[in-house]
This record gives structure tokens, C-alpha cells and sequence, in this order.
């Protein structure tokens, strides 16, 4: 059965309170913030609290020509929301008379099934998962629709490892990109979806009476922990993401099934974590049985978040924290031979990742991206030991 999108009522965690948790004057943060990058914009949350807060109460705050030009930069956000729809119907269209399935992921799944009013979740690309086999297929549909393949990371053209490919195309209201994934990206961590589990336990949609795929819901909430954590935890909308699907779906969840599940994918400290944070600062709540909640990282490793990071970690979602979040991005491990896997990898990432990281503004050719494996380790050190420096400056 398809899932029914939540009522226009379905009662939305508050955000202001938060937001004003990570930036502290939020006034003087509405007053002064550059109106550029879009997904940016108060982490992602602009149209959220636009909504949230009367306009009477804004206007007061910021003046009504401050206050203006929030509106028309929400107002154009929206506009873009809605021309991504547009293509992606037209997509779907296509893809359904070709018998191609296709999974919606992350935003543009959450904007249209988990969000009561898709404006209130802006998303700049569209993220879509198909089969390997399909990929050509779906490339040239998108190419008669008049994409033209973006090449995001300069190392990419030698990856080994690409599970996603991005189409652009520009519009009157900006660009339309279409990322095609395979399977979620490959991380450092060594957390690697199982993506014939993800097709298998996939849930129905539609899009405006078009079929089409998105994550299981305990898919989804894994999912949505993983990929804010390895953004390093940075914009609130992907908290704000996972208290929005537990308070709409939060009791229909297969809690059972999602511990298994976050078991075998080895992320139960991060479910643990991002969970809590929800209930803390969202207010949402989580079935008191759930044995997610409970402590499952080494005694080790929580006595390192405990010294280092203290025991209330929703202080490192404060704007000013980022070397505190790298940390506990890090550190939230179920095991201690995962804690020893990480930190190799810090030292020596998968070419993917260190091609990324240093050959975008290179001056030598791709194939020598080898030669900063004899640098990166000296630049990892000298971030921890920033990193603790600080933190015990902090801490003193």
C-alpha cells in the first residue's frame, strides 16, 4: 500500500528554540546572513522557520525590508521546489512506461511522503537510486529532457569506486540537478548498505499518481543517521529530517527490525546518539523499550566522548563546535575494531576519498594523486592534535 502523506495539521517538531540553541542571537543571525547559498540558509531550516514564527513577530525583529527579502528568498525556494517536481514527474512519467523502477531518497522522499507541505523541505538536487543495469537508460531520458552530465569532483573521472552521476540543467529558477545513484555513497567508516535489502524492503510512493520507490522506513531512519553523520552532523535539516519521520512514523516502526538492522550495518551508536538528540532538543519521542536507546559503544569509547566531548553532546551541534563534531563523528563505533578501522583510515583514506580531498585544485595529473599519501598523514596529525588543544583550552 502506498504511504499517505501527513495531514496539512500533523503538528511539525519547533525549530526556533533549537536554532537559537546552535546560534544563540537568531535575530542578529536573520539580520545579517548572506542570501546565497540556499541549502545553507540557516542550515537548511529558513523556510521552516519562516512558517513557524508569525510574520508580525519577524517583522518587529528584522524590519519590514529585512523582512521582505527573507519572504522573496523563501518564496523562490519554493518556486524551485516546485520546478523540481515538475521535472521529476516528467521523469516518472517516462520511466513508468518503460517499466523502470526507481527510488527517491533522502530530500525529495521526505518532501513528498514524510512533510505535511513539500515547501517546507527545500532540497537543491534530487537524489535517486536505480538499478546498474538501468543507469544507461535513465541517462538518456534525462539527456532528451535536455541534462548534461556534471562532473561534481575532478578525481571522479579515474573513481573506481562511483556509485552516483550527476545530470544538471539549467532553468529560469536555477539549475535542476538529478543525482543517479547505484547504492549510497562509500564511506570511510566501513559501512556499506546492503542495496538488494534496500530494493527489497522498499516502500510505494506517489507522485502525484505516478509510482514511484522510497526506502523501508527503518531503511529510511538508518539511513538519514548515517548520511547526517557522515556530513559530520552540520545542518540541523538533516536532524530536523529524522524527528520529522519519528514523530509522523515514529509508531508504526518495526523498532525490533531496526535494532537488527542497525546491528548488522554497525551503526547502533549512531542511531543511539542521533535519537537522543531528537529527543532532546525536539522533544520527540522514542518508545521506551527501544533498545536502541541504550548504550552500545566499548566502555573505552564512551569514556573518550565523556573526557573529551562531556557528557551533554548536543553541544557539539553549536555552530562554533565543528572540530568537536569531526571528533564524535569519528568516535561513534559499535566495536573497537571499527574505532581501529576509522582511525587507519584517517591516516590512510581510500584513494576515493583522498583524490577528493586534495586533487580538485591540484596542479598534478590524476594519476599521480598517490603522491599525498605521503603528506595527508602529517595534516591528520596536526588536526588532532588542533583538535585536543583546543578542547582542553575549552575545557580548562
Amino acid at each position: 500500500m502506498t504511504m499517505q502523506r501527513p495531514s496539512e495539521t500533523a503538528v511539525l517538531p519547533a525549530v526556533e528554540s533549537v536554532l537559537r540553541f546552535m546560534y544563540g542571537d537568531i535575530q542578529s543571525v536573520l539580520r545579517t546572513m548572506k542570501l546565497e547559498n540556499r541549502a545553507a540558509l540557516l542550515q537548511g531550516c529558513l523556510p521552516l522557520l519562516l512558517h513557524e514564527i508569525p510574520a508580525d513577530t519577524l517583522r518587529q525583529w528584522l524590519g519590514e525590508q529585512r523582512y521582505g527579502a527573507l519572504r522573496a528568498y523563501q518564496r523562490a525556494m519554493s518556486v524551485l521546489n516546485l520546478w523540481n517536481m515538475i521535472e521529476l514527474e516528467q521523469l516518472l512519467t517516462v520511466l513508468a512506461v518503460e517499466q523502470i523502477p526507481i527510488m527517491l531518497m533522502k530530500g525529495v522522499d521526505l518532501a513528498t511522503s514524510i512533510y505535511p507541505q513539500s515547501d517546507l523541505r527545500y532540497f537543491d538536487d534530487i537524489d535517486v537510486m536505480v538499478h546498474p543495469k538501468d543507469v544507461a537508460r535513465v541517462v538518456a531520458v534525462l539527456e532528451q529532457q535536455g541534462y548534461a552530465y556534471h562532473q561534481e569532483y575532478r578525481f571522479e573521472a579515474i573513481s573506481t569506486q562511483r556509485v552516483g552521476f550527476v545530470y544538471a540543467k539549467p532553468v529560469a529558477a536555477g539549475h535542476i540537478v538529478f543525482e543517479i545513484h547505484t547504492a549510497p555513497h562509500v564511506n570511510e567508516f566501513g559501512i556499506t548498505f546492503d542495496v538488494a535489502s534496500l530494493w527489497q524492503h522498499a516502500r510505494p510512493l506517489s507522485i502525484n499518481g505516478l509510482p514511484a520507490l522510497g526506502m523501508g522506513l527503518e531503511d529510511l531512519l538508518l539511513y538519514l543517521c548515517w548520511h547526517y553523520r557522515s556530513h559530520t552532523f552540520e545542518r540541523l535539516i538533516w536532524l530536523y529530517d529524522i524527528a520529522v519521520l519519528l514523530r509522523i512514523a515514529g509508531k508504526t516502526l518495526d523498532w525490533d527490525l531496526l535494532m537488527q538492522r542497525a546491528t548488522h550495518l554497525k551503526l547502533r551508536a549512531t542511531l543511539s546518539y542521533v535519537l537522543r538528540w531528537c529527543e532532546q532538543l525536539f522533544q520527540v519521542a522514542v518508545p521506551a523499550a527501544a533498545s536502541c536507546m541504550q548504550e552500545t559503544s566499548p566502555l573505552l569509547v564512551r569514556a573518550c566522548i565523556a573526557r573529551w566531548l562531556g557528557t551533554d553532546t548536543t553541544q557539539v551541534l553549536r555552530r562554533k563546535a565543528s572540530r568537536e563534531r569531526k571528533l564524535l563523528q569519528y568516535l561513534l563505533v559499535d566495536d573497537l575494531w571499527m574505532l581501529g578501522l576509522v582511525m587507519w583510515h584517517a591516516v590512510f583514506p581510500t584513494p576515493t576519498h583522498l583524490g577528493r580531498r586534495y586533487m580538485e585544485h591540484s596542479p598534478l595529473p590524476l594519476r599521480l594523486f598517490w603522491v599525498y599519501y605521503f603528506v595527508h598523514p602529517f595534516f591528520a596529525l596536526w588536526e588532532a592534535v588542533t583538535t585536543f588543544r583546543q578542547r582542553n583550552v575549552v575545557t580548562r
